[in-house]
């Protein structure tokens, strides 16, 4: 009976000893074979080296490519000093000059208004001027050889011809040239220097 007693105790530390050697195996492969390794103090600073000396590089790159900008856009900026194109817009023009200039563009073209003229059957409107007949009738009066410009046309409107409404007409001197009304009443736009000649007496 103690024999058997002490076989037992003796295979119970056996069976003990293999079971805290297999747990002892079998969590040191468990460990070492999943993502959190134990690690020595030695291997955390290389690897942080390491990450620096990354970093750096990453840094170095990055200021390379702005100098390398920076440098493009200066040449350009060089360039644009060195072009007379772009040189400073001259001076805005003094008082005097505008004034100048705007005597001379009122000489060259001087703009008037247009005079509304009323006209009766028989009365004749002459001079150097522009003709638009607005209403009623009339027709051209040319005592010379030349005509009466229709620049709305492009033609020569000589003696006694009918006057069309709404066109340009020009009568570039004054030399008795001018438009005769022979409707009861017209209106004419006029613009220059003109003269109106009553109907002769009957």
């Amino acid at each position: 009976m103690k024999t058997t007693k002490t076989l037992l105790l003796t295979l119970l530390a056996v069976l003990l000893t293999l079971s805290v050697c297999a747990f002892a195996v079998f969590a040191e492969e468990t460990v070492y074979e999943g993502s959190d390794l134990p690690v020595s103090e030695s291997y955390v600073l290389r690897a942080i080296d390491a990450l620096e000396q990354r970093v750096y590089a990453k840094i170095d790159t990055m200021i390379e490519s702005v100098t390398s900008r920076l440098d493009a856009l200066q040449t350009k900026l060089d360039a644009l000093a060195a072009d007379p194109g772009t040189a400073a817009p001259p001076a805005a023009p003094s008082d005097t000059e505008r004034s100048e200039t705007d005597e001379a563009v009122s000489s060259a073209m001087p703009i008037t208004d247009y005079d509304v003229v009323y006209l009766t059957k028989g009365q004749t409107i002459v001079g150097s001027s522009e003709f638009i007949l607005r209403s009623g009738s009339a027709v051209a009066t040319c005592p010379g050889i030349n005509g009466i410009t229709d620049i709305t046309d492009g033609v020569d409107l000589t003696d006694a011809m009918e006057i069309p409404w709404n066109h340009l007409l020009l009568v570039p001197r004054d030399d008795g040239r001018g438009i005769t009304v022979t409707s009861v009443e017209a209106y004419i736009m006029a613009r220059g220097q003109y003269t109106i000649i009553d109907a002769p007496a009957k």
